[in-house]
């Protein structure tokens, strides 16, 4: 405040008599209140012909300060050592910072207008213009080239615009990419009818081969496509999952495969990788459609037993309604002997019509304990050989330390396998050999 006060009593030029001073007082050409005039605290240049002053006029403390003349006239600028100045640029500069904290940018989003979505719709709705209109680039060229999905799309828009509408005004308020990824079940449903004899709906879920499945069936014969209409929630939500597995098989499209015709065809079993079964459903037409029709009720065991085999050890294990699947009709041929690994007997059948039907009987009674023989020496095999495959070698684990076997040479210290028990780990303990000649271990003096 003094700074400014005595700016004001310096601008005003007070005269000998403490009256305001008159141009008379300063030289010809000079202007009167030079450094009010100039809000940078420059003097204005004279004009042609005027008189300089000798000596600038003495200037209060913490004043202007004089620099060197240029271009012929002093220049006069601003003090930045001032208390007071320094507590003036203190509060401009808080309340700078207020005011963009206060006032904050507007976005750059334009909000959209119900009645011009309308407007757009009535008159060129057909074409997609209100879709491009809500910056939905794609559902526009969609509907450009579709006619409005056959008219039904354009429909359906009429009562779903304001919902629309609104989503859009709600993500030019609060942008949230996150948001642009998901899908929606109104735009699925619309998709569906009629674009989903094609897969459309497919295609927008990302389920691309299905949809060109689709595509190539025309809704796998129109039974998929009314299917998906009580599915379609399931497919929104598997396709908005954030946890989802490229690998696991989905339970929307097995109940597609199995119970559309493909299902004759032995598609769901191709699907969920049991290639035996579905080669067999392939010739058989579904095992001349009881198979077919059973696997309606099972599917979702099967989908259940397909995901669970990616993640166990052991894949190979047999399972009873399989081996009662193939026992009728098929069962006078063996089919169901050639499943729980009973190629002797299998053969037999084969050539024997199932002992004339009689062992084929006897079989219905007894089903239950082939399984579990052929499970049980599955086990036995992995356990033995350790891997679920037949004929597999011991897995060796290298890289540990340990004692070498009693009787044998270790060229390679510290890299022979390690055995925590039993043959050959301690001395002392447990050094009976094994009751079977170990494959594994080398012969002496190789």
């Amino acid at each position: 405040m003094n700074t400014e006060i005595e700016t004001q009593q310096q601008c005003t030029h007070p005269g000998s008599d403490g009256q305001q001073a008159t141009t008379d007082q300063f030289p010809p050409g000079f202007p009167v209140n030079p450094q009010c005039a100039n809000p940078n605290g420059h003097l204005s240049p004279p004009l042609h012909g005027a008189h300089l002053p000798a000596q600038p006029r003495s200037l209060p403390q913490y004043g202007y300060q004089q620099q060197q003349p240029q271009y012929g006239y002093p220049q006069y600028v601003s003090p930045t050592n001032s208390p007071d100045s320094q507590k003036l640029m203190g509060e401009y500069e808080g309340n700078s910072h207020n005011h963009a904290a206060m006032c904050p940018e507007p976005t750059s989003r334009i909000r959209v207008s119900l009645i011009e979505a309308y407007l757009l719709m009535i008159v060129l709705g057909i074409f997609g213009a209100h879709h491009s209109y809500l910056k939905r680039p794609r559902w526009g060229l969609l509907y450009l080239f579709t006619f409005g999905l056959l008219g039904a799309g354009w429909l359906i828009d009429i009562f779903r615009l304001p919902v629309l509408v609104a989503l859009f005004n709600n993500k030019a308020s609060h942008p949230d990419p996150s948001l642009a990824k998901k899908k929606r079940l109104d735009d699925a449903y619309v998709l569906w009818f009629p674009g989903g004899l094609i897969g459309l709906h497919h295609f927008y879920l990302n389920n691309t081969r299905l949809g060109i499945f689709y595509l190539c069936t025309f809704g796998i014969f129109g039974i998929g496509w009314l299917i998906d209409a009580f599915l379609m929630p399931y497919h929104v939500k598997i396709a908005n999952s954030d946890s989802q597995d490229a690998t696991e098989k989905r339970l929307t499209t097995t109940c597609i495969l199995a119970i559309s015709p493909t299902g004759l065809l032995g598609a769901h079993h191709y699907y969920l990788n049991r290639f035996g079964f579905g080669l067999l459903y392939t010739f058989t037409f579904g095992i001349f459609g009881i198979g077919y029709i059973v696997d309606w009720f099972r599917f979702p065991v099967l989908l259940k037993r397909s995901n669970k085999a990616r993640t166990m050890f052991h894949s190979s294990h047999k399972h009873l309604d399989d081996a009662y699947l193939l026992w009728f009709p098929l069962g006078f041929l063996g089919f169901h002997h050639f499943y729980v690994n009973r190629r002797g007997w299998g053969l037999l059948y084969m050539y024997t019509f199932g002992f004339l039907g009689i062992g084929w009987l006897v079989d219905l009674c007894r089903m239950r304990t082939l399984v579990e023989n052929c499970n049980r020496d599955i086990e036995e095999r992995v356990h033995l050989t350790g891997s679920n495959k037949v004929g597999g070698h011991v897995p060796l684990s290298y890289g540990q330390t340990g004692l070498c076997p009693p009787g044998y040479s270790n060229p390679h210290p510290g890299i022979y396998p390690t055995q925590q028990n039993g043959y050959g780990s301690v001395p002392g303990m447990n050094d009976q050999p094994p009751p079977y000649e170990a494959a594994s271990i080398p012969t002496k003096g190789h």
